[in-house]
């Protein structure tokens, strides 16, 4: 199973409801929204930049030295792309939605990637497919501060799927927009690195990371449609009094 995944998990489903002071110690415990780093070309010492993520993706299979988890975006999702990741001991795999259906045993950690624009009828039905979570993405990149369409978006997603989910995001926010984006049920946040200052970049995230606050406990709405039930009539009709019948 993949470690990564795990987390995400972990970080999706809220801890059960406990009793006195071991209630602190749990949830300190408890990982916070994961940090990915998105790599298009990573030289070894821009990989040693990277401490601070949780997670690193890069676009090819090629020797990697990390003591960070990875995993490998495909770009066409074909088997022998995924043999050579878990070969060179890829954690997980991202999907493209028009790449071909691993057989189910490929062991390794499956992230369908899926476009925002994403119809609600296609998005339900990801729930039953033979993945682990989900990576939102759009067609045009963001770089700007995030706004309530995102947020809108991103809760969404989580109120529909019961699988992870994670967003791409820009390499500059804010406590208060990390805060809202993990609020929305989201579960991992992906950021590109393109050079060693986008690297640096990463540090001052896992510190606002660090002290975001852990969402409070509630139920996650699911949106599902309500069907209206037949009522089922249960008095009997009046029938005529035969005795009224003899008066006559």
């Amino acid at each position: 199973m993949s470690k990564f995944i795990d987390r995400l998990k972990q970080v999706s489903q809220p801890l059960p409801p406990q009793m006195g002071f071991r209630l602190k110690n749990s949830e300190s415990a408890r990982p916070k929204i994961q940090l990915v780093a998105s790599l298009h070309d990573y030289p070894q010492s821009l990989v040693n930049k990277l401490s601070a993520a949780d997670a690193i993706v890069v676009t090819e299979t090629k020797p990697f030295n990390s003591d960070t988890l990875w995993g490998i975006r495909l770009g066409k999702g074909v088997l022998e792309e995924v043999d050579k990741a878990i070969e060179t001991s890829a954690d997980f795999a991202i999907l493209p939605s028009g790449g071909v259906v691993l057989p189910s045993d490929r062991k390794i950690g499956k992230i369908l990637q899926i476009n925002s624009s994403v119809t609600d009828v296609l998005l339900r039905t990801v729930n039953d497919l033979p993945v682990d979570a989900v990576l939102v993405t759009e067609d045009s990149e963001g770089g700007g501060a995030i706004t309530w369409q995102e947020l809108m978006l991103c809760r969404r997603f989580t109120g529909m799927l019961t699988k992870p989910v994670l967003v791409t995001i820009p390499p500059v926010v804010t406590t208060a927009e990390l805060q809202l984006i993990w609020e929305t049920g989201v579960s991992g946040v992906m950021v590109d690195v393109k050079s060693a200052s986008d690297a640096n970049i990463l540090d001052t995230l896992r510190e606002l990371i660090n002290g975001l606050q852990y969402p409070s406990p509630k139920k996650r709405d699911r949106l599902t449609p309500v069907l209206p039930q037949a009522v089922t009539k249960t008095e009997k009709s009046e029938e005529p009094d035969e005795d009224d019948d003899d008066d006559d």
